[in-house]
């Protein structure tokens, strides 16, 4: 049978003040109470007050028949010496407790020298030195962020750009309010919800990164497999419809037509012809997001953001060789992955490739 409420006491975690340890020698004194009682009456736990008495027992001498016997008392101001002792004793240890090579290796890692590219986070390069280093004492990610946060590492927060940039996580998801104006092709909603799953390979999310907004400029077009991350870039110098189409029809080749399954985009005007891939490949299916909802293709979003880190926003694009842009790519694809169980999305996609070929 069902029950629709709880019989389960909520815990209060309350620390005793002087007034409750007064309290409580006064009824220990007594003899008149167990500690289960005397915790109803203090409002704490029952191992609160066992682990009270214990501080703040004291030996004591006493002359019976003129025979001298030990016995034991509790004393309310020993208890809240020793407890505030053990409190000053419970903060985190100094670094020095840890390998001191770790930290020098995360400065490396975090704060490349100039002209390479960082392809670590501080949870990703912790887990590979605690691989490789099964025997050496290491931080957690946690621990690490910590001393960041206190200052008690050469790295910084400002050396760590997603950190800085990184926003509340909304507590209720918003549902798409905006309607498309042009209809371009077909609505998200078309889409087959299982390409959310991640559990096929194939289904990519498309979109344009933007220098400087002035006529003319460049832009590098971005595609992103769901499954794998792998992340894929063009410089373009046209954002015409026709331009950006034709370009697609080159990765598309280029990464094999059995490896795209769906494309996921947004309604602006660049696209505006890409659904005429649906004529060109078989089996491959584009799909707009509805407007002002870039969370329907959030993973391109955020490996955009990720790309900003070596190409900020606001510079022109003219100056970018193809050789700067596929160094920044393959950071971003050998970058280990939490989400991915510490691998790359370069690995994994590979194997995904491999897999199809042969399937097919």
């Amino acid at each position: 049978m069902t029950q629709h409420h709880s019989t389960t006491v909520k815990r209060t975690f309350k620390h005793l003040s002087d007034i409750d340890r007064g309290q409580l020698q006064a009824m220990y004194r007594s003899g008149l109470y167990t500690q289960k009682e005397m915790a109803d009456i203090l409002g704490v736990s029952q191992s609160t007050v066992s682990r009270e008495l214990k501080r703040g027992m004291v030996e004591q001498v006493k002359l019976v028949n003129g025979k001298r016997e030990h016995y034991e008392s509790y004393f309310p101001d020993v208890g809240a010496r020793v407890y505030q002792e053990n409190r000053e004793r419970s903060r985190a240890k100094d670094i020095v407790k840890y390998d001191q090579d770790f930290f020098s290796a995360l400065q490396k890692a975090l704060k490349p020298p100039k002209g390479e590219l960082r392809i670590h986070s501080v949870d990703t390069f912790t887990h590979q030195y605690q691989k490789d280093n099964p025997d050496k004492r290491v931080p957690c990610t946690k621990t690490v962020y910590n001393l960041i946060d206190r200052g008690e590492l050469d790295v910084r927060n400002i050396d760590l750009p997603r950190k800085t940039s990184l926003r509340p996580r909304r507590k209720k998801p918003t549902e798409p309010h905006g309607t498309n104006k042009r209809k371009l092709g077909r609505s998200i909603e078309e889409r087959d919800p299982a390409v959310l799953t991640r559990e096929a390979f194939g289904h990519w999310e498309l979109d344009l990164v933007i220098g400087k907004k002035t006529k003319g400029e460049p832009v590098i077009l971005t595609l992103l497999e769901r499954q794998t991350r792998y992340y894929v870039t063009k410089k373009l110098w046209d954002k015409s419809p026709e331009y950006i189409r034709e370009a697609m029809l080159k990765i598309i080749e280029e990464h094999g037509p059995q490896n795209f399954k769906t494309i996921t985009t947004d309604n602006g005007s660049e696209f505006a012809t890409l659904s005429k891939l649906e004529d060109t490949c078989e089996h491959l299916g584009v799909y707009y997001a509805h407007a002002y909802a870039s969370w329907e293709k959030g993973s391109n979003e955020r490996h955009n953001g990720m790309l900003r880190e070596f190409i900020p926003k606001g510079v022109s694009l003219r100056d970018l060789t193809y050789k700067r842009l596929k160094q920044c790519t393959n950071a971003l694809n050998m970058k280990l992955r939490r989400t991915l169980g510490y691998a790359c999305p370069q690995e994994l996609y590979d194997q995904k490739r491999q897999e199809m070929s042969q399937a097919s």
